[in-house]
Protein backbone atom coordinates (compact mmCIF):
# COMPACT_ATOMS: atom_id res chain seq x y z
CA UNK A 1 0.00 0.00 0.00
CA UNK A 2 0.87 3.80 -0.06
CA UNK A 3 1.82 5.88 2.14
CA UNK A 4 -1.22 7.51 2.01
CA UNK A 5 -3.39 3.91 2.66
CA UNK A 6 -1.30 3.26 5.82
CA UNK A 7 -2.30 6.88 7.21
CA UNK A 8 -5.61 7.37 9.73
CA UNK A 9 -8.47 8.89 8.43
CA UNK A 10 -10.00 11.82 10.15
CA UNK A 11 -12.86 11.59 9.22
CA UNK A 12 -15.68 10.55 6.92
CA UNK A 13 -15.24 11.01 2.65
CA UNK A 14 -18.22 13.35 2.07
CA UNK A 15 -18.01 11.22 -1.35
CA UNK A 16 -19.12 8.30 0.57
CA UNK A 17 -22.27 10.58 1.94
CA UNK A 18 -25.91 11.09 -0.25
CA UNK A 19 -28.53 13.36 1.81
CA UNK A 20 -31.44 11.60 0.91
CA UNK A 21 -34.01 14.47 1.60
CA UNK A 22 -33.55 18.28 1.45
CA UNK A 23 -34.58 18.50 4.99
CA UNK A 24 -32.16 20.82 7.35
CA UNK A 25 -30.76 19.26 10.31
CA UNK A 26 -32.14 20.90 13.82
CA UNK A 27 -31.29 19.90 17.55
CA UNK A 28 -32.00 16.67 18.46
CA UNK A 29 -29.31 13.20 18.66
CA UNK A 30 -28.48 11.47 15.99
CA UNK A 31 -29.90 8.18 14.78
CA UNK A 32 -27.86 5.76 12.98
CA UNK A 33 -30.61 3.72 11.04
CA UNK A 34 -28.11 0.32 10.75
CA UNK A 35 -29.49 -1.88 8.07
CA UNK A 36 -26.94 -3.62 5.96
CA UNK A 37 -24.18 -3.08 8.15
CA UNK A 38 -24.48 -4.60 11.41
CA UNK A 39 -21.32 -3.61 13.44
CA UNK A 40 -19.46 -1.16 15.03
CA UNK A 41 -15.92 -1.21 14.31
CA UNK A 42 -14.84 -0.25 10.67
CA UNK A 43 -18.30 1.12 9.90
CA UNK A 44 -17.87 4.46 7.56
CA UNK A 45 -21.95 4.85 8.05
CA UNK A 46 -21.47 4.68 12.32
CA UNK A 47 -18.29 7.17 11.87
CA UNK A 48 -20.03 9.23 10.32
CA UNK A 49 -23.42 9.25 13.01
CA UNK A 50 -20.99 10.14 15.65
CA UNK A 51 -19.13 12.52 13.81
CA UNK A 52 -22.75 14.49 13.13
CA UNK A 53 -23.40 14.02 16.70
CA UNK A 54 -19.83 15.43 18.08
CA UNK A 55 -20.28 18.25 16.02
CA UNK A 56 -23.45 19.16 17.00
CA UNK A 57 -22.71 18.49 20.60
CA UNK A 58 -25.44 16.09 20.76
CA UNK A 59 -25.52 12.22 21.40
CA UNK A 60 -26.51 9.18 18.94
CA UNK A 61 -27.97 6.21 18.91
CA UNK A 62 -28.60 2.72 17.08
CA UNK A 63 -32.14 1.61 15.42
CA UNK A 64 -32.36 -1.82 13.69
CA UNK A 65 -35.53 -2.51 12.66
CA UNK A 66 -36.29 -5.99 12.49
CA UNK A 67 -38.41 -7.28 9.67
CA UNK A 68 -40.90 -9.91 9.93
CA UNK A 69 -40.19 -11.11 6.54
CA UNK A 70 -37.06 -10.60 4.28
CA UNK A 71 -36.78 -11.55 1.01
CA UNK A 72 -37.52 -15.04 1.49
CA UNK A 73 -34.96 -15.26 4.42
CA UNK A 74 -34.77 -18.70 6.34
CA UNK A 75 -34.54 -19.41 10.25
CA UNK A 76 -31.07 -19.61 9.71
CA UNK A 77 -30.23 -16.48 8.18
CA UNK A 78 -32.40 -14.46 10.72
CA UNK A 79 -30.64 -17.02 13.73
CA UNK A 80 -26.94 -16.13 12.37
CA UNK A 81 -28.26 -12.25 11.80
CA UNK A 82 -29.76 -12.27 15.40
CA UNK A 83 -26.92 -13.79 17.11
CA UNK A 84 -24.74 -11.14 15.17
CA UNK A 85 -27.04 -7.81 16.21
CA UNK A 86 -26.38 -9.47 19.59
CA UNK A 87 -22.95 -9.34 19.90
CA UNK A 88 -23.31 -5.73 18.33
CA UNK A 89 -25.54 -4.69 20.67
CA UNK A 90 -23.13 -5.67 23.70
CA UNK A 91 -20.29 -3.53 21.99
CA UNK A 92 -22.41 -0.53 21.44
CA UNK A 93 -23.31 -1.00 25.49
CA UNK A 94 -19.81 -0.85 26.59
CA UNK A 95 -19.00 2.19 24.44
CA UNK A 96 -22.30 4.11 25.65
CA UNK A 97 -24.00 3.71 22.86
CA UNK A 98 -27.97 3.18 23.30
CA UNK A 99 -28.61 0.22 20.85
CA UNK A 100 -32.48 -0.05 19.93
CA UNK A 101 -34.12 -2.91 18.87
CA UNK A 102 -37.26 -1.68 16.70
CA UNK A 103 -39.67 -5.29 15.69
CA UNK A 104 -41.64 -4.00 12.15
CA UNK A 105 -40.93 -2.68 8.93
CA UNK A 106 -38.39 -0.10 8.67
CA UNK A 107 -40.49 2.57 6.60
CA UNK A 108 -42.94 2.52 9.59
CA UNK A 109 -40.71 2.28 12.47
CA UNK A 110 -37.54 4.22 11.52
CA UNK A 111 -39.66 7.33 10.98
CA UNK A 112 -41.74 6.72 14.21
CA UNK A 113 -38.81 6.42 16.52
CA UNK A 114 -36.76 9.34 15.22
CA UNK A 115 -39.85 11.68 15.99
CA UNK A 116 -40.05 9.86 19.09
CA UNK A 117 -36.73 10.48 20.15
CA UNK A 118 -36.81 14.24 18.53
CA UNK A 119 -33.79 12.98 15.74
CA UNK A 120 -32.16 16.27 14.40
CA UNK A 121 -30.57 13.83 11.56
CA UNK A 122 -30.82 10.31 11.13
CA UNK A 123 -27.73 8.32 8.97
CA UNK A 124 -28.26 4.73 6.89
CA UNK A 125 -26.06 2.72 5.13
CA UNK A 126 -26.09 1.83 1.58
CA UNK A 127 -27.91 -1.43 -0.26
CA UNK A 128 -28.53 -1.19 -3.99
CA UNK A 129 -31.44 -3.75 -3.29
CA UNK A 130 -34.69 -2.64 -4.85
CA UNK A 131 -36.28 -3.36 -1.44
CA UNK A 132 -33.78 -1.13 0.59
CA UNK A 133 -34.72 1.75 -1.81
CA UNK A 134 -38.24 1.43 -1.61
CA UNK A 135 -37.96 1.77 2.06
CA UNK A 136 -34.97 4.71 2.22
CA UNK A 137 -37.00 6.17 -0.40
CA UNK A 138 -40.21 6.40 1.97
CA UNK A 139 -38.35 7.06 4.71
CA UNK A 140 -37.00 10.16 3.69
CA UNK A 141 -40.37 11.23 2.83
CA UNK A 142 -41.54 10.56 6.18
CA UNK A 143 -38.80 12.00 8.17
CA UNK A 144 -38.90 15.67 9.96
CA UNK A 145 -35.42 15.63 9.76
CA UNK A 146 -32.55 14.96 6.94
CA UNK A 147 -31.76 11.54 6.13
CA UNK A 148 -27.85 10.52 4.92
CA UNK A 149 -26.81 7.13 3.31
CA UNK A 150 -23.30 6.51 3.08
CA UNK A 151 -21.78 4.08 1.27
CA UNK A 152 -19.85 1.81 4.46
CA UNK A 153 -20.12 -1.94 2.27
CA UNK A 154 -18.13 -0.76 -0.52
CA UNK A 155 -14.28 0.37 -0.56
CA UNK A 156 -14.90 2.63 -3.32
CA UNK A 157 -18.35 4.32 -2.96
CA UNK A 158 -20.87 3.10 -5.92
CA UNK A 159 -22.13 6.02 -6.67
CA UNK A 160 -18.32 7.34 -7.20
CA UNK A 161 -16.97 4.12 -8.50
CA UNK A 162 -19.21 4.53 -12.04
CA UNK A 163 -22.04 6.79 -13.36
CA UNK A 164 -23.19 4.20 -15.84
CA UNK A 165 -24.10 0.82 -15.66
CA UNK A 166 -20.93 -1.55 -16.80
CA UNK A 167 -20.46 -3.63 -19.65
CA UNK A 168 -18.23 -6.11 -17.36
CA UNK A 169 -15.75 -6.28 -14.12
CA UNK A 170 -13.03 -5.55 -17.50
CA UNK A 171 -14.48 -1.83 -17.94
CA UNK A 172 -15.16 -1.46 -13.99
CA UNK A 173 -11.67 -2.64 -12.77
CA UNK A 174 -9.37 0.27 -14.22
CA UNK A 175 -11.82 2.43 -12.68
CA UNK A 176 -11.88 1.19 -9.41
CA UNK A 177 -7.89 0.68 -8.94
CA UNK A 178 -7.80 4.16 -10.30
CA UNK A 179 -9.40 5.52 -7.02
CA UNK A 180 -8.16 2.30 -4.62
CA UNK A 181 -5.49 5.12 -3.19
CA UNK A 182 -8.03 7.54 -1.86
CA UNK A 183 -10.18 4.87 -0.80
CA UNK A 184 -8.40 1.95 1.13
CA UNK A 185 -7.30 3.68 4.27
CA UNK A 186 -7.48 2.71 7.32
CA UNK A 187 -10.44 3.19 9.87
CA UNK A 188 -10.72 5.71 13.08
CA UNK A 189 -11.72 3.23 15.75
CA UNK A 190 -15.09 4.24 17.51
CA UNK A 191 -14.59 4.56 21.50
CA UNK A 192 -16.99 5.28 24.16
CA UNK A 193 -19.61 8.36 23.87
CA UNK A 194 -19.27 10.77 26.08
CA UNK A 195 -22.55 12.76 25.18
CA UNK A 196 -25.76 11.66 27.50
CA UNK A 197 -28.50 9.86 26.23
CA UNK A 198 -31.88 11.00 27.98
CA UNK A 199 -34.58 8.31 26.18
CA UNK A 200 -35.00 4.82 28.29
CA UNK A 201 -33.34 1.55 26.39
CA UNK A 202 -35.22 -0.93 26.79
CA UNK A 203 -33.54 -4.54 27.65
CA UNK A 204 -33.76 -7.09 25.06
CA UNK A 205 -34.45 -10.78 25.19
CA UNK A 206 -32.15 -12.10 22.74
CA UNK A 207 -32.98 -15.77 23.44
CA UNK A 208 -36.88 -15.25 23.54
CA UNK A 209 -36.42 -13.20 20.18
CA UNK A 210 -34.68 -16.09 18.34
CA UNK A 211 -37.55 -18.44 19.97
CA UNK A 212 -39.44 -16.36 18.31
CA UNK A 213 -38.59 -17.01 14.56
CA UNK A 214 -40.61 -19.40 12.85
CA UNK A 215 -39.23 -22.97 12.59
CA UNK A 216 -37.97 -23.84 9.39
CA UNK A 217 -37.36 -27.66 8.36
CA UNK A 218 -35.44 -27.14 5.28
CA UNK A 219 -32.66 -24.68 6.55
CA UNK A 220 -32.83 -24.79 10.50
CA UNK A 221 -30.34 -22.83 12.52
CA UNK A 222 -27.13 -23.80 12.30
CA UNK A 223 -24.16 -24.71 15.15
CA UNK A 224 -21.39 -25.50 12.99
CA UNK A 225 -20.61 -21.52 12.10
CA UNK A 226 -20.31 -18.95 14.18
CA UNK A 227 -21.81 -15.37 14.03
CA UNK A 228 -20.26 -11.90 14.68
CA UNK A 229 -17.89 -9.45 14.29
CA UNK A 230 -15.63 -11.61 16.62
CA UNK A 231 -15.76 -14.56 14.56
CA UNK A 232 -15.34 -13.13 11.24
CA UNK A 233 -12.08 -11.57 12.72
CA UNK A 234 -11.14 -15.03 13.35
CA UNK A 235 -11.78 -16.55 10.27
CA UNK A 236 -9.75 -13.45 8.45
CA UNK A 237 -6.86 -14.21 10.62
CA UNK A 238 -6.99 -17.81 9.48
CA UNK A 239 -7.32 -16.77 5.88
CA UNK A 240 -4.26 -14.58 5.89
CA UNK A 241 -2.16 -16.40 7.94
CA UNK A 242 -2.94 -19.72 6.50
CA UNK A 243 -5.69 -20.59 4.60
CA UNK A 244 -4.96 -17.85 1.41
CA UNK A 245 -1.54 -19.91 0.95
CA UNK A 246 -2.62 -21.53 -2.68
CA UNK A 247 -5.68 -19.16 -3.01
CA UNK A 248 -5.14 -18.63 -6.96
CA UNK A 249 -5.00 -22.28 -7.38
CA UNK A 250 -7.13 -23.43 -5.33
CA UNK A 251 -10.18 -21.18 -5.36
CA UNK A 252 -12.34 -22.74 -7.91
CA UNK A 253 -11.79 -26.49 -6.71
CA UNK A 254 -14.42 -27.82 -4.48
CA UNK A 255 -12.36 -30.60 -2.63
CA UNK A 256 -9.71 -28.27 -1.67
CA UNK A 257 -9.61 -25.68 1.32
CA UNK A 258 -9.34 -22.65 -0.89
CA UNK A 259 -12.18 -20.17 0.08
CA UNK A 260 -11.89 -17.56 3.10
CA UNK A 261 -15.12 -18.57 4.63
CA UNK A 262 -15.74 -15.01 4.85
CA UNK A 263 -19.17 -14.61 2.41
CA UNK A 264 -21.89 -14.75 5.50
CA UNK A 265 -19.66 -12.52 7.25
CA UNK A 266 -19.69 -9.58 4.30
CA UNK A 267 -22.96 -10.39 3.53
CA UNK A 268 -24.53 -9.91 6.79
CA UNK A 269 -22.51 -6.75 7.28
CA UNK A 270 -20.15 -7.93 10.56
CA UNK A 271 -17.15 -7.55 8.87
CA UNK A 272 -15.87 -4.36 6.56
CA UNK A 273 -14.72 -5.86 2.77
CA UNK A 274 -12.41 -2.42 3.57
CA UNK A 275 -10.87 -4.41 6.94
CA UNK A 276 -10.76 -7.39 4.55
CA UNK A 277 -8.49 -5.67 1.65
CA UNK A 278 -6.64 -4.26 4.46
CA UNK A 279 -5.30 -7.37 6.00
CA UNK A 280 -5.04 -9.35 3.18
CA UNK A 281 -2.75 -6.23 1.51
CA UNK A 282 -0.53 -6.38 4.29
CA UNK A 283 -0.37 -10.27 4.93
CA UNK A 284 2.76 -12.44 4.38
CA UNK A 285 0.45 -14.16 1.06
CA UNK A 286 2.12 -14.64 -2.16
CA UNK A 287 1.50 -11.67 -4.58
CA UNK A 288 -0.47 -14.01 -6.88
CA UNK A 289 -2.44 -14.90 -3.88
CA UNK A 290 -3.61 -11.67 -2.68
CA UNK A 291 -4.17 -9.99 -6.42
CA UNK A 292 -6.58 -13.12 -7.25
CA UNK A 293 -8.43 -12.62 -3.84
CA UNK A 294 -8.78 -8.71 -4.01
CA UNK A 295 -9.98 -9.23 -7.68
CA UNK A 296 -12.57 -11.21 -6.20
CA UNK A 297 -13.46 -8.69 -3.06
CA UNK A 298 -13.65 -5.70 -5.22
CA UNK A 299 -14.42 -6.07 -8.40
CA UNK A 300 -16.51 -9.00 -8.59
CA UNK A 301 -18.05 -9.39 -5.03
CA UNK A 302 -17.65 -6.78 -3.25
CA UNK A 303 -19.62 -3.67 -5.53
CA UNK A 304 -22.87 -4.31 -5.00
Amino acid sequence: MTEGNRSKSTGVDPRRVTALNTKQPSAGPVLYWMSRDQRIQDNWALLYARELAHNSKEPFAIGFALSPTFLGASARQYDFMLRGLEETASEAHKLNIPFYLLRGLPDTEIPAFAKKIGAGAVVTDFSPLAIGRTWRTHVARALHCPLYEVDAHNIVPCRVASEKREFGAYTLRPKIKKMLPHFLIEFPRVTKQNAKWTHEVPHIDWNKLRESIPTDADAPPVSWLTSGAKAAHRVLTSFVTKNGIGYDERRNNPTETGQSNLSPYIHFGQIAAQRIALSVSASALPKKDKDAYLEELIVRRELS
